[in-house]
């Protein structure tokens, strides 16, 4: 059996024949590995599919905007995919990945830190390069992942000095982690997309889709419910499992399924008076502990100002799938801490961070 012989850095490795040397990187999907005998080097994986899996969010026309700019610049593209688990980003992150193929680029998942982890990256060739969950993997040295800032060693990679273009993808699921230097920087990362909860119409599409047996009228009790409480894909999927036939009923399932709103929420409160004037703002809230402690929101405009509180458990879900706070329920006070001379008509509350409230407006 004849032998191979490599020699680089002074050094000759022998190895077997089944050794091949390509003159650039061979179109597959591969993961950065690091030993400290043998330093990086890429181990090829399976390409990552979506496979048969439908999906939902207009997501097909972000992926084309990705690789129609990609073809337009002279440099690097970077591209920061943000939401909650759940939101769909590495279903998004399979979808970039297969394109990528599809148009002869290798793609590079990267999954661990390492020290020299940067020079090796600028080393390959024209590619997709994939960091999922990055403020996991490489910490920013603030916020509650403490560590040592990792982040900024990817400054200059990221800024596409290289002579070699490439795509690189990151998933966030918590934007205070990320560096100053990378967040609000187009230069390094060109497009920030929001992955947002999925709204009615989508909880909608999906459980049509997902669960066709399934009452009508159950699908809108879950499409309404989804006003009230976040709901992610993950949630959607153990939803339409178990109302997938005619005598399912929400209200039992979501009962007994691991949803549960244990984490504050974004709302946007409005205060609309009888002259139709509206007092407006967005605040952070649990509503779902319903305690006896009251909850506090301050409201202003040019004219009047509100300052009142309640207690979540008299917090009205509605039917319709609103949510009021009967004005009778509150305690009021105006900028003088004095009872105002006139209380709003209605006070409602709608969550906000799902896909009616994102950039696709």
């Amino acid at each position: 059996m004849s032998s191979t012989y490599i020699e680089t850095g002074g050094q000759v490795r022998v190895y077997d024949s089944a050794v091949k040397a390509h003159d650039c990187l061979p179109l597959g999907t591969y993961r950065v590995r690091f030993s400290s005998k043998e330093g990086f080097s890429l181990v090829r994986i399976a390409d990552l599919q979506v496979g048969a899996e439908k999906v939902y969010g207009h997501r097909e026309a972000k992926v084309d905007k990705i690789f129609r700019t990609y073809a337009r610049l002279d440099r690097n593209l970077g591209v920061m995919l943000s939401g909650n688990k759940g939101q769909g980003k590495s279903m998004f992150l399979r979808m970039v990945a297969e394109r990528a193929i599809s148009q002869g680029l290798p793609v590079i998942v990267v999954s661990e830190d390492a020290d020299g982890i940067v020079d090796f990256l600028d080393t390959l060739d024209e590619c997709l390069v994939i960091f999922d969950e990055f403020e996991k993997v490489f910490t920013s040295g603030r916020g509650h992942l403490a560590g040592p800032n990792r982040q900024n060693q990817f400054l200059t990679l990221f800024d596409g000095m290289s002579s070699v273009r490439r795509i690189y993808c990151v998933t966030v699921n918590d934007v205070q982690d990320v560096s100053h230097y990378i967040v609000n920087r187009p230069g390094r990362f060109h497009y920030h997309m929001r992955f947002d909860y999925p709204g009615p119409d989508e909880v909608r599409e999906y459980l049509a889709d997902q669960a066709p047996h399934a009452a009508a009228s159950e699908v809108e009790n879950a499409a309404l419910f989804s006003r009230r409480v976040n709901l992610t894909y993950d949630h959607l999927r153990a939803i339409a499992f178990e109302m997938n036939h005619p005598e399912a009923r929400f209200s039992e399932i979501v009962e007994d399924l691991n949803i549960k709103a244990i984490e504050p929420s974004t709302y946007r409160i409005e205060a609309k008076y009888v002259d139709g004037s509206i007092l407006a703002d967005e605040t952070v809230l649990n509503l779902h502990e319903r305690s006896d402690v009251h909850r506090s929101v301050e409201l202003r405009n040019t004219q009047r100002s509100l300052f009142f509180s309640f207690a979540p458990r008299d917090v009205v879900f509605e039917d319709d799938g609103n949510i009021s706070i009967p004005v009778s329920k509150i305690d009021a006070m105006d900028e003088d801490e004095e009872i105002p001379d006139e209380l709003p008509a209605r006070i409602t509350l709608t969550l906000v961070g799902q896909t009616s409230y994102s950039f696709e407006r």
